[in-house]
């Protein structure tokens, strides 16, 4: 029985070779179980992916997990985007069912990592405003902007994912309508674009009605967008935390962000750590290290720029 006594003893090398050996006794062609997973061309075993893990969890900087794991950075980068990559098939198993809280929230484009002579606006420093008369800086949502697509459910089944740049609309809601249970009723608070995404796929719909002369925050049936409004928070948080998330790598962080907070709904503090493990070992890395930081950008910020 695989276990985490049994998992304690074993390297993923030493997986690797037993797997092997045992499938070259049946078949002319080895396929590895660990091949396009979170073990792969790795040489870090149970206790170190662990130690990693609960520096995730808590939200430790790379710094940090470089201490607790005896790692270089480096390595640490790549673990944090396999665990993360791993983690995201997890989340998007389950579809969003009952009473659905949704919601935009948008953030600005982060090119963090990518070179200065690579960029198609001119480089920002941190912590100061930095524009040329060909790329000023916009104020308000527009099309400089990341739009995130945010839906929470009953049973705390979330949606956190890129919708686009600018402003939301039916279409960036339309590209997740596969994620949505066909009963499901649409809590908002009365925007045109989710309406219409609503009345497009016959949801049924509960909105938060403006009041005169004083605020409203729930609907009709007492529904309200707290806990959409709270993701949101905790994401722009994370933000900062990590001074500023790449355009490149933001849905990673965005899944992490999900996963993290509904492991705090379902799973003892003591218990989180192996259980995204053993949940990270069925996960699927469709990746190798060397292309983590060339990964395809969401939005056409080339063309954006250019514009």
């Amino acid at each position: 029985m695989i276990n985490e006594t049994f998992l304690s003893h074993l390297k993923p090398v030493e997986l690797e070779f037993i797997q092997a050996f045992i499938y070259k006794l049946t078949s002319d062609k080895i396929t590895l179980d660990t091949t396009n997973t979170i073990f792969s061309h790795t040489r870090s075993h149970y206790h170190t992916w662990t130690t990693f893990i609960a520096c995730e969890l808590n939200q430790m900087t790379l710094e940090q997990e470089v201490v607790a794991t005896g790692k270089s950075k480096t390595t640490c980068f790549h673990m944090r985007h396999k665990l993360y990559a791993a983690i995201g098939a997890h989340i998007r198993n389950t579809p969003l069912k009952g009473i659905v809280k949704i919601d935009s929230t948008f953030t600005g484009i982060n090119l963090k990592g990518m070179k200065a002579k690579n960029m198609p606006r001119i480089s920002k420093v941190r912590g100061k405003s930095k524009t040329d008369a060909n790329h000023k800086h916009k104020r308000g949502i527009n099309s400089h902007k990341v739009c995130i697509v945010t839906a929470i459910d009953e049973w705390d089944t979330m949606l956190f994912e890129i919708a686009g740049n600018g402003a939301e609309s039916t279409e960036k809601y339309q590209k997740y309508v596969e994620r949505f249970d066909k009963d499901c009723t649409i809590v908002s608070d009365g925007k045109q674009a989710i309406l219409e995404f609503a009345s497009n796929n016959q949801f049924q719909k509960d909105t938060i009605q403006p009041k005169p002369n004083q605020k409203n925050y729930t609907s009709r049936n007492g529904n309200s967008l707290g806990e959409v409004n709270q993701l949101h928070q905790e994401f722009k948080q994370m933000i900062k935390h990590y001074h500023g998330v790449s355009i490149r790598h933001l849905q990673h962080y965005l899944d992490w962000l999900v996963f993290r907070k509904q492991m705090k709904y379902q799973i003892k503090a003591e218990a989180r750590k192996t259980k995204a493990y053993m949940l990270a070992m069925k996960g699927t890395v469709p990746f190798v290290t060397k292309d983590i930081c060339s990964f395809e950008l969401p939005i056409d910020v080339f063309t954006l720029y250019q514009n």
